[in-house]
């Protein structure tokens, strides 16, 4: 059985494509009986897809010559970004041509059109590498759960701040962390898009969509972890804890709940064994067991297989489909967990009355109160809440930083006690 491949973009996983099939195409013909070809390369910068081996009569500039090649069977877009993208997905539908993509972009803004799409003209959309990298998050999901309803899903999604958050474990700072990243490639040179979030809540509106057949949109609560203070890695420590960037969520009662943000999780807890760049999600269905997983969620080559293993399910005739519906989805504010507060004060008697005072007139009940000795005139002070709403913790930390006593801003880190 024979499949002919068009491939649009040869940046990094696009190139490790290239050098994946052209190394073990012979190997993958053996071990599963389906003939990989690369038909057809598109891209601006035809050097770089030259200096791959690729002949000339293979490339070209143009995406059409790739949609329009009737003899091409998979068009896989690894170009990334929105447009055009979008515009090349669509179009490949429209031909009939299934489509793989490692685009966790498009797919989490456009993902609903272009699940109708793929629909509409009886061809596959696949997007594995679109989330956990070399993590078969997807699969599992669409496979191992299909007869099941997922409840929870707790991920960490981003190799970039789980490598700094582990590095801040050391006792380093997050700039010089986050320095070490940049140099070593786990980090961009402009790293806000994985520091404040936004890479693991477009992964985690993926995730929630096939979990939950939801149509997410931009329902997702997003907060990153620039505020987060090595002393709060090692404050965490001494309770048992572990702060990890987690993407969590959660249906109950036809409502789902929507997350990103530092977390603190228990020590024992297998997802806080994820170190590193290492990626990891945890599942939690209604009838089966909960299930785990880990691996590298970035790379050339992790992330070039992936993708052709998703040309290898489309060639099997694995056919998915995609049902959307609109689900409520929970307000932040009215979401409820335990909290960790640490507020820097003057160190003078009275401040842990005022604090608790302005705690309990927002319904907020204490559990623990460390006051930190540091031989300064400033001092953190930490409190551990039971649980409470977040719309009342987020009016007391407003009340509390007005205090003449406080000093600087006091940081909030939600607690998940995962089970």
């Amino acid at each position: 059985m024979g499949i002919s491949i068009g491939l649009i973009g040869t940046g990094t996983i696009g190139s490790g494509v290239v050098r994946i099939l052209a190394r073990n195409s012979g190997l993958i013909e053996k071990r599963t009986g389906i003939r990989l070809s690369l038909k057809k390369v598109c891209d601006l910068n035809l050097e770089n897809a030259r200096s791959l081996g690729l002949r000339d009569e293979q490339l070209t500039k143009d995406y059409m010559d790739i949609i329009d090649d009737k003899d091409i069977d998979v068009v896989i877009e690894l170009i990334g970004g929105y447009e055009p993208a979008r515009t090349i997905i669509l179009k490949a539908l429209q031909s009939r041509k299934h489509v793989v993509t490692a685009n966790k972009a498009v797919i989490a803004k456009h993902g609903k059109e272009i699940f109708s799409e793929a629909q509409r003209n009886d061809v596959s959309i696949a997007f594995e590498a679109a989330v956990g990298g070399c993590i078969p998050v997807i699969k599992m999901i669409r496979e191992s759960y299909v007869a099941d309803n997922i409840k929870d899903i707790y991920g960490i999604l981003n190799g970039t701040t789980n490598y700094i958050l582990t590095g801040m474990e050391k006792g380093v700072s997050y700039n010089e962390v986050l320095k070490k990243a940049q140099e070593k490639g786990f980090a961009e040179a402009d790293p806000g898009f994985d520091v404040e979030g936004k890479d693991t809540a477009q992964k985690l509106s993926i995730l929630s969509s096939l979990a939950f057949n939801a149509d997410t949109g931009d329902a997702v609560f997003t907060e990153g972890i620039t505020k987060i203070d090595k002393n709060d890695i090692q404050y965490a420590d001494e309770l048992g804890y572990k702060i990890k960037l987690l993407a969590i969520a959660k249906h109950e009662n036809d409502e789902i709940e929507l997350r990103v943000h530092p977390t603190m999780i228990p020590k024992q807890h297998e997802l806080a064994n994820a170190k590193d760049e290492l990626n990891a999600v945890y599942v939690v269905g209604e009838n089966t067991t909960k299930s785990m997983l880990y691996g590298k969620g970035a790379g050339q080559l992790p992330t070039a297989t992936v993708v052709i293993g998703d040309v290898l399910d489309i060639a099997r005739g694995k056919k998915q489909g995609f049902y959307l519906k609109q689900i409520k989805t929970k307000d932040i504010n009215k979401v409820k967990s335990r909290y960790y507060l640490r507020y820097n004060v003057v160190d003078r008697p009275g401040v842990l009355a005022k604090i608790s005072r302005i705690l309990g007139d927002n319904n907020i009940s204490i559990a623990a109160v460390q006051q930190k000795e540091v031989n300064k005139e400033v001092v953190p002070v930490i409190v551990i809440t039971h649980e409470a709403a977040e719309e009342d913790v987020m009016r007391s930390i407003e009340e509390v930083d007005k205090l003449d006593v406080v000093r600087k801003g006091s940081i909030v880190i939600r607690i998940e006690d995962i089970g």
